[in-house]
């Protein structure tokens, strides 16, 4: 008898503590038959049985389907019909002088000063000169007689340079097809490593770039999905706009303290930073940084932008790739002999290693379509500059892919085709290694192998540490077969062998509604009974919009149509969404569990997938701005908005009729040309005394 009355009892003491913790009679049923048990408790699930988030199925799919064949054109130039005639008046000479060039009228009389850099947000004008004068605005470094330019013993290791080029909202196929002659070159020439499954951490550009240049977690992470805590953010808002970002621990600062020459340069002065309206950096975070001339450009002068903009065949990441050119020149240890360093004034620097970040957004930010003519530019780009890259760590990476975007109009959404889905949460990454460590079998291997692995934001952070730490003495005695541990790195190098730990959703730093990793699901026909899942979509978005304290700027949104809904196999009443929503028009994405007319977002968040423009404009919270259509949208009188002014390329309207060139227009250096910016910190610009004459620059 007593042995029968202790079951009893411990079947008793755990129904009565379910109970307890809230579940309800009908889910203790349901755990007795064998299902799934879903229980919450100030948030935080307890327990569930969903199995299918401890694996990691990785795919790689199609580089194309039919649906992109419909809506890409790879041979579209939208700079076919720019001004090819065009030539600047002036150039930057090396030294730091300004000249004028023969397409300069004689008749003109010019000027020029220089921008320097005075905080983010400010501009250090200098004094205008005439461009006729001997006169050098701004000269880093030491001039030294040819005589007294020694070469660096061969035999002295030096740590490798690293060069970070980043294309906004390139993802991971996308890049395959929009920069084919790129990929193709880097893979030949550098021996360089496409990682495949790189995986988002966050939302867009902010939370991403957070995480592999600062190592900093700055949203929280709902992982209710997998029956698991959440992970709170390490930064609220306030730590990471508000506040200032100086030694909390950038990259390239943690390289310049290491004796590296370093550069930043983006294409748009409300960068990844600044974005909207955070304060950045108070000092200057790298060696040369190129904000004066965004700053500069973003003033809107209409003759300047005009004789600087697509017209002329100017384009943002053209000005990127001629200053990130004119940088490794200025330091050219590793690119010119010892009489090339005599001619262009540069003092020959033994040990400075460089350490460089462009980031390009406009070319990509807003089409899949626009980056297909920018290929021949960028293998140009690399192929000038290919014994600085041979012997460089090169990244060539995105931050996300296209979160939204239209190939042709506005039926053709990217993320609408499954490879593009999937693209949005998986960003182009592509590493090589300087030429002298290729033969390093243990880390070449190690790279190969993590190439088929899940990777994060995080992984890239800790791999450029993994470059400082080991590299700073050359690489000498050098062991790439033992695993990084660092207890303050989120992430762990990708040139070494990484955790033993399973690698999914689940264990690493990647928000569910992101995951990379295939999980079976079944579309649903949508009918009138599914309408609760809208509804609780939008009831999700009201109650964000609520804690942030801004619903009466924000209108209440509610469900206009359902558009996809996929059930989760292996899954309790789980689900996939797509939903559009009303006013605004705006299409979100998440997961919904329930049934029976009851049902809740998963995950407490929900992914924007269509361009929502200036819908939220009404508040400056980054993250709520895709959730929020401002009330004064509403409004009859409301007048029409145009975007903020920024350099962009029109729109290609047709597909071309025949094979265009691999570049619109081959660059004739680094210092003339469209797309010249100029020395460090240097902002150029020529203008006739009278008025009457554009700009030139």
């Amino acid at each position: 008898m007593q042995a029968l009355i202790k079951p009893i009892v411990v079947i008793f003491c755990v129904l009565y503590g379910l109970l307890w913790f809230g579940v309800e009679f009908e889910d203790v049923k349901r755990l007795l038959n064998g299902g799934d048990l879903f229980v919450v408790e100030k948030g935080v699930q307890l327990g569930l049985k969903d199995d299918i988030f401890d694996k990691c199925k990785l795919e790689n799919g199609p580089l194309w389907t039919e649906y992109l064949w419909e809506w890409l054109d790879p041979v579209g130039d939208p700079m076919r019909s720019c001004n090819h005639s065009y030539a600047p008046w002036s150039s930057l000479l090396p030294d730091g002088r300004v000249r004028l060039t023969e397409a300069c009228p004689n008749e003109a009389e010019c000027r020029a000063r220089a921008i320097l850099w005075k905080g983010d947000y400010g501009k250090d004008f200098r004094e205008w000169h005439e461009i006729r004068e001997e006169y050098v605005f701004e000269l880093s470094g030491r001039e030294y007689p040819r005589s007294k330019v020694t070469k660096p013993a061969s035999n002295v290791p030096k740590p490798p340079s690293v060069h970070i080029i980043v294309l906004d909202s390139i993802g991971s196929s996308h890049g395959r097809r929009v920069f084919h002659q790129t990929h193709r070159y880097l893979k030949d020439k550098f021996g360089a490593i496409e990682l495949k499954h790189m995986n988002k951490v966050g939302e867009n550009s902010r939370p991403n770039g957070m995480a592999f240049l600062l190592n900093k977690l700055i949203t929280n992470i709902k992982r209710d999905i997998y029956g698991v805590p959440s992970v709170k953010a390490e930064w609220n808002y306030t730590a990471f706009c508000r506040t200032y970002l100086d030694d909390k621990g950038f990259i390239l600062e943690e390289f310049r303290k290491a004796g590296y020459k370093t550069l930043m340069a983006e294409d748009w002065a409300l960068g990844v930073f600044n974005w909207p309206g955070c304060h950045g950096f108070q000092k200057k975070p790298t060696t040369h940084y190129m904000r004066p001339f965004q700053n500069r450009l973003k003033m809107n002068v209409k003759e300047l932008r005009d004789s600087m903009g697509w017209q002329n065949c100017f384009e943002p990441h053209l000005f990127l790739n001629d200053y990130h050119e004119k940088f490794i020149r200025a330091y050219p240890e590793s690119v010119l002999n010892e009489e090339t360093a005599v001619q262009y004034f540069v003092l020959y620097f033994v040990d400075s290693p460089k350490a460089a970040l462009t980031w390009a957004s406009d070319l990509g930010h807003d089409s899949p379509q626009k980056p297909f003519h920018a290929d021949g530019q960028f293998r140009q780009f690399f192929e000038r500059n290919k014994a600085e890259f041979d012997d460089s760590f090169v990244f060539f990476i995105g931050d996300h892919g296209l979160r939204f975007g239209w190939a042709k109009r506005e039926e053709g959404l990217y993320s609408r085709d499954p490879v593009g889905a999937r693209d949005v949460n998986n960003p182009m990454t592509m590493v090589s290694v300087p030429r002298r460590f290729r033969k390093d079998a243990e880390m070449m291997a190690n790279l190969k192998q993590n190439s088929g692995e899940l990777l994060t934001m995080f992984d890239t952070y800790a791999t450029f540490i993994d470059i400082l730490e080991t590299f700073r003495d050359g690489g000498e005695g050098r062991n790439m077969s033992k695993t990084m541990i660092k207890p303050e790195l989120k992430g762990s190098s990708f040139l070494r062998p990484l955790p033993t730990d399973p690698r999914n959703c689940k264990t690493l730093l990647i928000p569910p509604q992101y995951c990379i990793c295939e999980i079976t699901k079944e579309q649903l026909n949508i009918t009138n009974d599914h309408r609760a899942i809208g509804d609780a979509i939008a009831a999700n978005v009201n109650e964000r919009l609520a804690e942030a304290n801004i619903s009466y700027i924000c209108a209440e949104l509610e469900m206009d149509k359902l558009t996809q809904l996929k059930r989760i196999v292996g899954a309790t009443d789980l689900y996939d969404v797509t939903v559009q929503l009303r006013p605004g028009g705006g299409v979100f994405q998440t997961f919904v569990r329930g049934s029976n007319g009851e049902y809740s977002v998963a995950i407490s968040d929900v992914t924007r997938l269509n361009k929502y423009n200036h819908d939220g404009d009404c508040t400056n919270i980054n993250e709520i701005r895709p959730l929020c259509y401002c009330k004064s949208n509403l409004l009859p009188s409301s007048p029409a908005r145009a975007s903020p002014p920024r350099v962009t390329l029109p729109a290609t309207s047709t597909k071309a009729t025949t094979p265009r060139p691999s570049t619109h227009r081959p660059s004739t250096g680094p210092s003339t040309g469209p797309g010249s910016t100029g020395a460090d910190d240097l902002g150029t610009k020529a203008e006739t005394k009278n008025g009457t004459e554009p700009i030139r620059a």
